[in-house]
This record gives C-alpha cells, structure tokens and sequence, in this order.
C-alpha cells in the first residue's frame, strides 16, 4: 500500500470469502509500513484481508477515525465450471419482439456455467405477485448461487421513509429491488405515513409501498435490473435500447469489446470529510494496482480512452453530476467504460424518467451502473472472478464486516445491469466442430488466442445442465468422446487461461462454444456360434467374433472366463461384457440347451429321415403319441439357421425342398415341449 506517516499504525484481519466475521487479529504492525507477508497460505483458497489503518480524530467532535482497505486474493484459484442458477424476469411486452436476443442471451448464460429459467411477467402486475414467482422459482432451484435478472419494466417495489441522499423534498418511499431477493424476511405495509414531498416517493398504509427502511433480513439473490420504460431523452424506443443492452453485453462475453483493465477516479466532493472518492480507489487498486488507478475527468477521458471501472461524483440532479456527465450526453456519447459507480444527488432514487443511473447502462458501452458512496459497493472479489452479482449482494447486506457501513442494510441499494456479468474475459474458441468417427465423436476446434487448456461439455437429450467430461485441462485443440451411443449430442468448449490481478491468480474459462450432432454408431456385430449339449457332463459350447469395435477385444465371462469362445458348457446361460481398444462395451448373453437324438425323444414312435443323402427333396416322418406344436430349423455346422418351418400334429410327414443348400453336412433341429432334438443329414 502507500506510504501514509500521519497514522497510527496498521492492524491486519483475515477470514474465508464467505465468513461473517473476522475474527482476532493477525498483524500489527507500525505506522512506517506499507506491506505485510501472510506465509500461512495454501494454493488454490481464497483469504479475504482487511486492512484499518488509525488516524487523527476528525476535525470536529473527536470521533474515531481510519482508514480501511480490503482485498480478496488466493494462488491459482480453481476454475469455476458451475456458477449457479439464474432467473430472468422478463417484461412479456417484449415476449416476442426480443425472442432472438433473450434466447442468445440465455446461451451465453449457460456458457458461462449457469443454469438458466424464464418468467414473463405484466409490467402491470402486483409487486407481491412478481415475488410469489421469484420465491417458488428460488425454492425449486437451490443451487451454490442465485441470480436474478429484472429485464424491462418489472414491477418497482418501493419501501421506507428515508433520503439517502440528505435531500428531504424526496424522502419517503424510494425503489427497493432487494425487496424481490429477500426471500424470508417480513415486509410491512401498515405504519409509515409520508404525504409531502415528491408524489413518487409517498407512502400510506395499505397503499403497496413497505414501511422497511432497511432489509429484514439477509439478501439471499443477486438482484440487478435493466429497465428504459420512461427513458425518452434516448431517440431509440424502449424495445431498442433493450435491444442493444442485450448485443453488447453478447459482444463483452464473447471478447468482442475489450477495455483496458484500470480504473478512473473523478470525484468533484474533494472536501467531503467522508472521503466518498475511497469507495474507487480502495476497489480499484485492488483490482488494477495503485499505479493503474488515475484521478482524471470522467467524460472528457472516458470519450476518447478506456477504463473498464470508473468512478464519479458530482452534484446532482435526477439526470446529471455535475463535471461528471448527463443523461442527454448518454444519449450520444459512447464512454470506453464497462462498469461505472457513479455518485450524487436524487439520482440514487433511480426511478425518476429520464435517469442519470439508468442513463449509463442505457448508453452504446456500459453495462453496469451503481450509486457508489451510500452504501458504499465492496466490488473488490471480482478481481477473483466474482459477479457483479456477487458484490451486490454483499453490499446490501454489509452492515458492519466492511468498514465504513453508511447506509449499510438500507433498502434503496440497487445494481443496473446485469448481476451475472464478470472482469475478466477470455476470448472463446472458434470453428468447433463434432464429426462422427465410428463408435466416437471426435471435435476439433480453433484457438487464436492459445490459451493455457480447454474443458470439455456434454449434453444430452434430457439432461438440464452440461456434464464436465475432463477433470484435467487438455492441452491439444481436439477431443475424442468415446463410445457415445446413439442420439443427440450437444458439445461445448470453453479454454482456460491464468490471470493475474492486483489481487491474486485465478484459473479463468472464457464462454463455452458449442455444437451438436446426431450419433449414429454403427451396431457391433457379434457372429456367435453355440454348440449345444448332448451329454453329462455337459459339453455345449459358445464362441464369439466381434466385428464393428477395435482390436483388441477383452471378455468377461460370467462363468470367469476371459477369452472369445467357452467350451465345456453345462445347459445354461452364459453372459459376458466384451470390451474393445477404446473402452466401449456391449452386452452377450447366450443360451446353451440340452439336445439328444430324435430317437430319444420322449414320446416318439418311431421316425425316418429320407434320402439320406440328398439333392432336393427331403422327407421327415415322425410318429408321437401325443399330439406336438414343431418348430423346425436347418442349421449348418457354425450352427447358423438357414431354413425354417412349423408343423403340428401326431403324425407329421414333413417335405422340405433342400437344393439351395450348398453340398455339406447339416442338421434339422426340431424344438418343442419335449426339448430339442437333432438329426443329421448330408446334402449332395
């Protein structure tokens, strides 16, 4: 950190990213420092630092002061292949004029590791009505996380009697999008009673506004929310403007929007004791390092440079910061900036036509917006990888773990865009195809941005998420998928890379690239060839050659056996697995019976067999004495079937026309409820 003598020294706390507390202390260390090494680590965690540093008490009243700084960091974190579940709201105004570019959109989401769901909802529905959605979806779907994405004109919630801003000709009920992410806390609409002021922000008992000033309990969603409605100072349309968010935030996932990775700080309130240019520099150094953070102006920058963070303040109105941007410079300019905290005036109440945060992600180039400085926003672990989502969420719900906490918990913190978005992006592999290659699908793939490794997806039909195919990251640009079986098969590849932030490394996956195909692997032919048993002990016989898999073949006979042909054999049936060079597998089961003569045949008489040998004709006499259903075959000495016929009756004279046969021996095996029975014949 940077060298700050008027201190009183530095004291040092360390949890996991998911701990609420952090614990004892683990470095104190003196006002002259300006690093510390914390040798207790181990690669692949992530460790969370705060740093305070104490001051001289404030100018006025002697109160404590400091300064604080956070950082989330870790050594070669793993990559992140399943991110959570997401809802999308969706405005049903826009149902089918947007089809396209929500169903691109939904892609990109589970291309980057999310599951993904839909609901439609009236731009004129009850707020309560919107929630019972939201909560079925979010009990029905638990997941490692949950987002929600409010796309259009979703239902405002607005709740307490506050001002965030100081500015009491707006106090009352401001919009609360928390409201639709706190799933169990109680949400009040029976003692606040505000009439002055603006009619936007009054609020009676009864009239659907909350009386919570702040959550009631923990936020459990990533709420963020993208709505033009009343946005007219834009000369596209509503639909348009949503349009475009949707094809840039396409493009920014899939690489085709770079922004130079430092962080702009402009902040016109120099002289405010609360220092509000911190929440900037504190997330940004994290992000870029100290030296990557510029105090430059904002709009005048950011029109011809890139910065993929900026922050402004400027004193405001529903639209503009002063020395900082409007919404009518939104409508033309194009800022190199992808996500922006902006702070003032009134704006922060973002509901108002025509507002100043809406305004920004309304623009041609940024994607998030938020009202930086009350509450301050923690944005620091998407240095790691982390959502935008992720950091909403902390942010709403810090009331104390990050320092300072003004507005901490209070209802009004809100995120513009999209709370799945994320830093750092990876160009995703091009030209993937899937080509079948006998048993296997193979895929080959392009990667112009050579990255450090590649994952592996599949999906098939009836699966609701992609299956992970390789633990470890391949190296090459193709894969092969072995013994897929028939179907429908959906591939995707994401590539790998390793980046290093100012705050740590992390294993990063770009957005995945699919492609299907239908498999349609060709049967394996198994040639069986049984011998059946005339004898005890027995002596029957099963012999097997595979055909359509890869040399060599292995076998698993039930009996213990392991090789293609058994012999040996008692009556019985005899099951195996063969196993081919690739490791695809097919299942044999044979069935060897008991066969005598026909003169042993229970209940016969007395039968013929004539000419004997023979070059047409054959004639088959048999005499029972009960009356018998016959089931006739020719077979040859590989015990092939190559004739067959059925006759019934006590006494059967049975004429079959055997000049097709080639000169050889053969057998007539006849089946019934006797058995089986053979006898031998030769044709000429």
């Amino acid at each position: 950190w940077v060298m700050d003598t008027a201190n009183g020294g530095y004291t040092i706390w360390r949890k996991g990213a998911s701990d609420n507390s952090w614990g004892a202390p683990v470095a104190f260390l003196d006002p002259s420092s300006v690093s510390w090494a914390d040798s207790h680590v181990i690669a692949g965690i992530g460790y969370e630092y705060q740093v305070i540093k104490s001051l001289p008490d404030f100018p006025f009243g002697n109160k404590l002061n400091m300064g604080t700084g956070y950082i989330y960091t870790g050594i070669k974190l793993p990559a992140v292949h399943h991110r959570g579940a997401c809802l999308m709201v969706i405005d049903s105004s826009f149902k089918q004029t947007l089809a396209l570019e929500i169903s691109r959109y939904l892609a990109d989401l589970e291309a980057d590791g999310w599951s993904t769901d839909t609901r439609y909802v009236d731009r004129n529905d009850s707020v309560p009505l919107v929630k019972s959605q939201i909560s079925d979806w979010a009990s029905m779907n638990p997941d490692t996380s949950q987002a929600l994405f409010l796309f259009g004109r979703i239902p405002v919630p607005f709740s307490g009697n506050i001002a965030p801003d100081g500015h009491q000709d707006h106090k009352g009920a401001w919009p609360c999008d928390g409201y639709y992410g706190n799933l169990d806390g109680v949400w009040t609409d029976s003692i606040v009673n505000v009439g002055f002021g603006s009619f936007r922000n009054r609020n009676f008992p009864g009239d659907g506004r909350f009386d919570n000033n702040k959550f009631p309990t923990p936020v459990s969603l990533q709420v963020g929310r993208v709505d033009f409605s009343n946005m007219d100072k834009f000369p596209e349309s509503e639909e348009e403007l949503l349009r475009r968010y949707l094809n840039k935030n396409h493009a920014w996932r899939t690489g085709k929007m770079p922004a130079m990775e430092r962080g702009l700080v402009d902040n016109n309130f120099p002289s405010f004791i609360a220092g509000i240019g911190q929440v900037g520099w504190c997330n940004f150094s994290a992000m870029f390092g100290y030296a990557n953070v510029k105090d430059v102006q904002y709009r005048q920058t950011l029109s011809n440079e890139s910065y993929m963070w900026s922050y402004g303040a400027g004193g405001g109105g529903p639209e503009s910061a002063s020395d900082i941007s409007s919404t009518s410079n939104f409508t033309t300019d194009s800022l190199q900036t992808i996500f922006t905290m902006i702070f003032g005036s009134y704006f922060g109440d973002w509901d108002y036509p025509n507002d100043f945060l809406r305004a920004a992600i309304a623009s041609r180039s940024c994607l998030v917006s938020t009202w930086a400085n009350r509450p301050n926003w923690w944005v620091h672990h998407m240095a790691m990888g982390e959502s935008i989502g992720y950091s909403t969420r902390v942010t709403m719900n810090n009331t104390g773990l990050y320092q300072f906490a003004y507005n901490g918990g209070w209802v009004h913190t809100a995120l513009m865009g999209d709370p799945t978005l994320r830093m750092h992006i990876l160009a995703p592999v091009e030209n993937l195809s899937a080509q079948q290659d006998n048993q296997h699908i193979r895929l080959e793939w392009d990667d112009p941005a050579n990255a450090l490794g590649y994952f592996v997806y599949k999906k098939e039909t009836g699966d609701s998420v992609f299956q992970q195919l390789n633990q470890v990251p391949l190296t090459n640009t193709f894969y092969v998928d072995s013994c897929t079986g028939a179907g429908l098969k959906t591939y995707m590849v994401r590539s790998m890379e390793l980046p290093t932030s100012a705050s740590g490394t992390y294993y990063n996956l770009s957005t995945g690239v699919t492609s299907s195909i239908i498999a349609d692997p060709p049967a394996w032919e198994l040639h069986e060839t049984i011998t059946m048993s005339n004898s005890i002990p027995g002596n029957g016989a099963i012999s097997l050659d595979p055909e359509g898999g890869c040399v060599p073949y292995s076998y698993s006979w039930d009996n213990g056996e392991n090789t293609s042909a058994i012999q040996n054999l008692d009556p019985g049936t005899y099951c195996v697995t063969i196993q081919d060079c690739a490791g695809c597998m097919e299942a044999y089961c044979g069935t060897v019976d008991f066969i005598s003569a026909v003169h042993e045949i229970n209940g016969i008489n007395q039968y013929a067999l004539y000419p004997n040998p023979v070059e047409q004709q054959l004639n088959l006499d048999l005499d029972f004495t009960e009356y018998q259903e016959l089931r006739l075959q020719i077979i040859d000495p590989n015990g092939t079937v190559l004739a067959s016929k059925n006759s019934e009756g006590k006494h059967l004279n049975i004429v079959w026309n055997v000049a097709f046969l080639p000169a050889g021996s053969y057998r007539i095996q006849l089946n019934g409820s006797f058995g089986q029975a053979l006898v031998s014949f030769i044709k000429l």
